[in-house]
């Protein structure tokens, strides 16, 4: 089977991440070629890709200048050269299958549009199917009125949670779609006796622990609704210790808050780390964000056996429990969950969610999972 992979978006992240241990999946397998067209802007998503290749001969490696932007969709159809380019490098090459690796729809929109012109089957792999005003984007009204013909392009979607599915029928997909779940070492992500945790990365002993992993940036992961919460009932933030790690644009807000009362000597904000060595440290990994797709952090966590409060949304739906998720973008209601935290005596996630994990979304998994899935894709012609 020869498969092409697009990915001009100029950030790695991710999906990338998982869509390399995928291409690694299917290099495996005896037969198998791979060419993957990345944007040149994507420095990071290259230097691995050429990793990979110097392991598998069987990938090729090409840079393309193309770079997704906002307003991709739109750009896509007015400047009608770009298809037509891509589409006559898609008929030189004759894959069995293209596969386009969207973080959201706009991003490698070109591929879609590109391989209906070839008549080339084509594959959206996407993790993020909402609108640009849920993701609070610029022009996102504007934005989301360019993309629902996008939805109707692809032979099929593979996503990462039947919640994501659910997203994409309501953005207008008619064809199959295959869910895959992001994958985690399990090997690696292990329980660790919580004070030695949390000696050996410097964090308090005392108190219930909270942690907020990954980019620092209010808009989307909402470090601040945090804060705001544990502000929003008399004597709550006295009851917590708050650990942030990561970094990103609103790190030096997020610092300014922690430095204002009740929380002075309360909240450390700490760089990446390890997160091996962090979740075991916590008593609760809290997830306030304003969408997401499967978070792979929650995944790390639970298999850490650590207890995880996430937003009732996206992927924390499809996994946690509805006593461990809070109504969205509310301060008040993730400050009643705290609450009702402060007062019990054993927070660990249950078994049987555990071992869910450990099976259903391990890295073997997604391995077979997203193997399987794209050899029957292109063994069918869709």
């Amino acid at each position: 089977m020869n498969y092409l992979f697009y990915d001009d978006s100029p950030v790695f992240g991710g999906h990338e991440v998982m869509t390399l241990l995928g291409i690694e999946a299917l290099l495996s397998e005896p037969g198998v070629s791979v060419r993957f067209l990345a944007s040149e802007h994507n420095s990071v998503l290259l230097e691995k890709l050429k990793g990979i290749a110097a392991r598998y001969p069987s990938l090729q490696v090409e840079p393309i200048q193309a770079k997704s932007s906002k307003l991709e969709g739109l750009k896509n159809r007015l400047i009608g050269g770009r298809v037509t380019q891509l589409a006559d490098r898609l008929t030189a090459c004759q894959p069995s299958l293209v596969v386009a690796v969207q973080g959201n729809i706009e991003h490698s929109s070109l591929a879609l549009l590109a391989a209906r012109r070839a008549g080339i089957p084509v594959a959206s792999y996407i993790p993020v199917p909402h609108s640009h005003v849920e993701m609070g984007a610029k022009f996102g009204a504007l934005r989301d009125l360019t993309t629902p013909y996008l939805f109707k392009l692809p032979d099929r979607f593979i996503t990462i949670s039947h919640e994501m599915a659910r997203r994409l029928r309501g953005r207008g997909a008619d064809c199959p779609i295959d869910i895959v779940y992001n994958g985690v070492d399990v090997t690696r992500f292990q329980p660790v006796e919580k004070a030695s945790a949390r000696a050996a990365l410097g964090v308090p002993g005392d108190g219930i622990l909270l942690g907020l992993v990954g980019r620092i940036e209010f808009k989307q992961k909402q470090q601040d609704l945090l804060l705001q919460a544990l502000k929003s009932q008399p004597g709550l933030a006295e009851r917590f210790r708050v650990v942030f790690a990561g970094d990103g644009p609103d790190r030096e807000a997020l610092l300014a808050m922690a430095s204002e009362p009740p929380f002075q000597g309360r909240v450390t904000v700490l760089p990446w780390v390890d997160t091996a060595q962090l979740y075991p440290a916590l008593d609760v990994l809290v997830i306030p964000s304003r969408y997401e797709g499967l978070p792979l952090v929650m995944l790390e966590a639970l298999a850490c056996e650590t207890a995880v409060l996430g937003s009732d949304r996206d992927g924390m739906k499809d996994v946690l429990p509805e006593s461990w998720r809070f109504p969205p973008d509310s301060s008040a209601a993730l400050g009643s969950h705290l609450q009702q935290l402060g007062i019990q005596q054993e927070l660990s996630p249950p078994a049987e969610l555990v071992e869910r994990i450990r099976h259903e979304m391990s890295l073997q998994a997604f391995s077979n999972s997203f193997r399987e899935t794209l050899q029957s894709m292109a063994a069918s012609g869709k």
